[in-house]
């Protein structure tokens, strides 16, 4: 499941608050017809992935999407310009044994 930052949280937040958005609506995040991300506001549909916040929907992934996005991360950056950016999660770190006990 994609993971959302605390930043682009309060965004999507806005962005439905801004939208009027219901309260069962979230911000979809689906393919378009060239292949690419897009947003829009919907409500959820059997299948998809979706982060609550406030048991509220904030993000819904569309169910085609959700396996594609698992390591990724969306944020919002304020150096990004005013845009979401979708990154790859931080790998954890290795665990080195050196042997003792």
């Amino acid at each position: 499941m994609v993971q959302i930052t605390e930043r682009a949280g309060v965004e999507l937040r806005r962005l439905l608050t801004d939208n009027f958005a219901q309260p069962q609506q979230g911000v979809r995040l689906r393919l378009n017809q060239a292949g690419g991300l897009a947003m829009t506001i919907d409500v959820p549909h059997s299948g998809d992935s979706i982060i609550r916040r406030d048991n509220q929907p904030v993000l819904i992934v569309d169910g085609r999407l959700s396996a594609r996005l698992a390591q990724r991360v969306l944020d919002f950056p304020a150096r990004s310009g005013g845009g979401f950016t979708l990154g790859w999660r931080a790998s954890a770190p290795a665990t080195v044994s050196d042997g003792s006990a």
